[in-house]
Parts: structure tokens; C-alpha cells; sequence
């Protein structure tokens, strides 16, 4: 995985290092002072309904996301915020982190309310719950290449 953002490197070491021989780190291994410097730039989905096509809602918004996109989508379904061909690609790539949970480097372009488009750079981070066993959630972080 070759980030463009050093930060995004450091925070998927801390991410194996906290999973140690568990499937995924869980989301209590991470405390608002380990993620200070990610905290507006966070989203986390819950993983809501049963395999194999699970739904994903929106637990954090981060506020940089939420200036970004024009809205906060905390509390809303991926489904009830994406057009459904976009959230069609992007729930498969969600349930492929809860199938086989690792990091994962996604960059690209984002296209967000009255902006014709936006480039970031994220990784995406699998966790259990509670000290499950499964992925009960995924937390992005992401980067803006064109922020000042």
C-alpha cells in the first residue's frame, strides 16, 4: 500500500499493531486521543443487517467530510445517501473488508453535492465490536490531496 499521506501509513501501523493475532483490532483499542489527529477526517459505518450483503450506516461523520460533501450523513444509511449504482460498488468493497479484514488503500474521486467533483485518499479499517469476532464496523480516514 503506498499512501501519498504519511499520516495514513502511521495509522495503519497502529491499526496491526493494536490487532495483534486477532481477526481486526477492536473499536475500543481506538480512544478519541490515539485518533486526535484523524477525528475530522473519520467516518465509521456500522455493519447493520446479516451476511452476505450486509446494509452499512453512517455512526461518525467527520466535520472536515461533512464541509467536504455539504452535508453530515451521521445516522443515515449508505444506501439513503449514495445513488444506488455508486452504493452498489461501494457496499461490495465494504463486505469484502468484513470477509477478509485488512487494511485497504482506495483513492479516487468523489462526487459531492454541488461540487462537480473531489479528489482524496483514504484507508479503510476493519474492527470488531464489544471484543466480538466479527467486523461489526469500518472506519475510513480520509485525505483531500487538493486541501490546503
Amino acid at each position: 500500500m503506498n499512501f501519498g499521506r504519511p499520516e495514513l501509513k502511521a495509522l495503519t501501523a497502529l491499526w496491526q499493531a493494536r490487532r495483534g493475532t486477532r481477526i481486526a483490532p477492536d473499536r475500543a483499542d481506538f480512544d478519541p486521543l490515539s485518533l486526535r489527529d484523524y477525528l475530522s477526517r473519520i467516518i465509521i459505518y456500522d455493519v447493520v443487517g446479516d451476511p452476505p450483503q450486509h446494509r452499512f450506516r453512517f455512526r461518525l461523520y467527520g466535520t472536515l467530510i461533512a464541509e467536504h460533501s455539504g452535508r453530515d450523513a451521521t445516522g443515515k444509511l449508505l444506501d439513503d445517501v449514495m445513488p444506488p449504482e455508486a452504493c452498489e460498488d461501494y457496499c461490495r468493497l465494504l463486505n469484502g473488508l468484513m470477509e477478509k479484514p485488512q487494511p485497504l488503500r482506495v483513492t479516487g474521486t468523489l462526487y459531492y453535492l454541488d461540487r462537480s467533483f473531489v479528489h482524496f485518499e483514504c484507508v479503510s479499517l476493519p474492527l470488531t465490536v464489544n471484543g466480538g469476532d466479527r467486523i461489526g464496523q469500518i472506519m475510513d480516514v480520509l485525505y483531500y490531496p487538493d486541501e490546503a
